[in-house]
């Protein structure tokens, strides 16, 4: 695969990312924890800008099109109305660990140190997210009903 269809992927996969965080942060009553899926939304999005960037200078001749049914390499997300946040903070830990792989990955085809360095960071930052996540699901498990505790546990300053 070519490097410009390995950043429609990536571009694609980070909307997706970005979306699945919004759905994550809204379906959740817990404050602290819609806070961190926000951010996490909010650091998808930045992957993309810096993506597209990057497709942009690679490729100024050409628009960038996404065809939103391309398939990508990460796990497609599912969140559902009666679907426990354990679950789905697992679906997305998954993903993360797929993602990091998927820009170490893309390291290989740069060619660019500029590049190389940006996938790098990108793997390391959706690995940070991984870990991110875990604590969060660790502490689901810790707490029966961690979406349904005592109301005014979660309500913040």
């Amino acid at each position: 695969m070519d490097i410009e269809q390995l950043l429609k992927i990536a571009i694609k996969s980070e909307i997706n990312a970005a979306e699945i965080y919004k759905k994550m942060a809204d379906k959740t009553k817990i404050v602290f924890l819609k806070d961190k899926l926000t951010f996490l939304a909010n650091e998808e999005i930045g992957h993309r800008n810096l993506l597209e960037k990057l497709f942009k200078t690679k490729f100024s001749h050409k628009t960038l099109k996404l065809d939103m049914d391309m398939k990508t390499p990460l796990p497609k997300l599912t969140i559902t109305d009666d679907m426990l946040i354990s679950d789905m903070i697992s679906q997305a830990m998954e993903a993360e660990k797929k993602a990091s792989d998927f820009y170490k990955d893309l390291e290989k085809n740069f060619e660019e140190e500029e590049e190389k360095s940006m996938a790098r960071y990108l793997s390391h930052m959706e690995e940070s997210h991984y870990y991110l996540l875990k604590s969060e699901l660790e502490l689901s498990h810790n707490f029966e009903l961690y979406d349904e505790v005592h109301m005014m546990m979660h309500v913040g300053p």
